[in-house]
């Protein structure tokens, strides 16, 4: 199974062409995931290059809010995609979010357990995929202090580690 095939047309660079379509990355499980979405907003934390928002627009009844701190973007933007430079704990919306795609450098563990300290201060009800959750010890660390029911999906994921956290 990879993304829809009709995305490959918002992608501009050739090597993220075959990176969105590569086993080991995490973009076909957000392409299928988004399906099970309808007529909601998807939230994508860390755009970088656009290329999870991209897999996320896979449904068009979903909006896909996609954040980042800069402007690194290397896709052009499907009609169901925003892409937002700021600093995304000012959208009060991201709360009412059912996913939220969670992947920010550095990678640390740091930054993931703040967002799930937020996430549980205020009540979150919903999921969030982590990437990277085996990358280093900082993340394995993270991923191991999560104490919400949790799935790790690496083998449908990235080759780093993929994982989801459920706020119930």
């Amino acid at each position: 199974m990879t993304p829809d095939n009709s995305l490959r047309k918002y992608i501009k660079d050739t090597n993220d062409i075959e990176l969105f379509y590569k086993d080991k990355e995490h973009y076909t499980l957000l392409s299928m995931v988004s399906k099970e979405y309808n007529n909601t907003v998807l939230y994508d934390i860390g755009s970088y290059k656009g290329l999870s928002a991209i897999a996320l627009s896979s449904n068009q009844n979903n909006l896909v809010v996609s954040y980042d701190i800069e402007y690194l973007l290397k896709v052009d933007r499907p009609n169901n995609v925003e892409f937002r430079i700021g600093n995304f704990y000012n959208d009060k919306q991201l709360l009412s979010s059912p996913l939220i795609m969670f992947d920010i450098d550095p990678h640390d563990g740091l930054q993931e357990k703040e967002f799930v300290r937020y996430l549980t201060s205020n009540n979150y009800k919903g999921s969030v995929i982590f990437d990277d959750i085996h990358l280093n010890d900082g993340m394995k660390d993270f991923w191991s202090s999560v104490t919400q029911q949790k799935q790790d999906y690496t083998n449908l994921g990235h080759w780093s580690g993929t994982g989801v956290v459920h706020f119930t």
